[in-house]
């Protein structure tokens, strides 16, 4: 007749009542220990699984105890140490010399330690073993010198985890903020009246109006210049620059040696001279634009900012011209 029933559960009275519990199942001696795990591998006795798991259920309180310090639910992690014992009993060998308990301390720790690393940020975290080992290493490190303070840590500090832990210093820094948990942006700055958050001082990460009036500017002089530049070339030259470098499937010396009947060599020599007569008058334009902009902009500086705005914008126009569909890097891009 089968003994197997259900485990005793943290939640029904407390961890007082469910140490009492488990307390009533007996400890197995090596000899029972190796009879159970024989039956359970070889033939799926789930009773003799039952025998094993219960019998070393104070062991996984024990363990799932120590990390009560993580301000985590008691129940939430003697379920944890639970599930790392059932794992530690699945692939349990007895053949091998040693007793259950020895083989299950890792488990059960393994399994808690992935609860406490997943529970404590929102963030993903510690998702290396060196990660793992750091974070609860040095958590235990600060609660020994009781450096747990909200600042963060200062230089000598530092310094004395690292060599202590055998990691960098910018390890020990990245680690210690996370110890501290996630902080809400809603939360006050401060305890005195106030209405600043610490989300009123997030950087904002996008470009002011006036960087991205002079991008645009700059883009204009380039986009102008590049289009200037290539009118200056003939129609070969053009279009061997462009099916070179300006293409987004550029044509080899060969095919364009073959449609223009001359060499491969020649080819290339065009391209270069080509090239260097563009950037020679791209590099010309911008210089001059520049410097009209800079003059101009000297010459409104003792207006307001408002009207300085205004005449930034009716320069760069003056400037640009005509839309052209034109992009690119040191030449820009042609569009045909």
């Amino acid at each position: 007749m089968s003994t197997v029933t259900a485990l005793p559960s943290l939640s029904e009275g407390g961890l007082s009542r469910y140490l009492v519990e488990i307390h009533k199942f007996p400890l197995l001696t090596a000899p029972e220990e190796v009879s159970y795990a024989r039956r359970w591998r070889e033939h799926g006795d789930r009773e003799a699984a039952y025998r094993l798991v219960t019998s070393h259920l104070r062991l996984a309180a024990k363990i799932a105890i120590k990390y009560r310090r993580y301000g985590l639910p008691m129940a939430d992690l003697v379920s944890e140490a639970n599930l790392g014992l059932m794992q530690a009993v699945k692939r349990f060998e007895p053949d091998r010399g040693f007793r259950l308990a020895t083989y299950a301390m890792w488990w059960i720790k393994a399994s808690v330690q992935e609860y406490v690393l997943r529970s404590w940020s929102l963030v993903k975290m510690g998702t290396t073993a060196a990660q793992k080992k750091l974070f609860f290493n040095l958590r235990r490190l600060r609660s020994r010198i009781s450096a747990f303070q909200e600042t963060d840590l200062g230089v000598d500090q530092i310094n004395y985890f690292a060599e202590q832990l055998k990691v960098t210093p910018p390890e020990v820094v990245e680690m210690d903020r996370r110890l501290r948990g996630d902080i809400s942006l809603n939360v006050p700055v401060s305890d005195e009246e106030t209405t600043e958050d610490w989300q009123d001082r997030l950087a904002d990460p996008s470009p002011d109006p006036e960087r991205q009036l002079m991008d645009m500017d700059d883009y204009g002089r380039r986009e102008a210049a590049l289009s200037e530049a290539l009118e200056l070339l003939s129609a070969r030259e053009r279009t061997i620059l462009e099916t070179r470098m300006l293409a987004d499937e550029p044509k080899t010396l060969d095919e364009l040696a073959r449609q223009f009947r001359v060499s491969r060599e020649r080819i290339r020599q065009i391209e270069q001279r080509a090239f260097q007569r563009v950037r020679d008058a791209v590099r010309a334009r911008v210089t001059n634009s520049s410097q009209v902009a800079a003059l101009s902009a000297k010459t409104a500086s003792s207006v307001t900012e408002d009207s300085d705005r205004k005449k930034v914008v009716a320069l760069s126009t003056l400037s640009v011209g005509g839309h052209h569909h034109v992009h690119g890097n040191d030449l820009g891009r042609h569009a045909r």
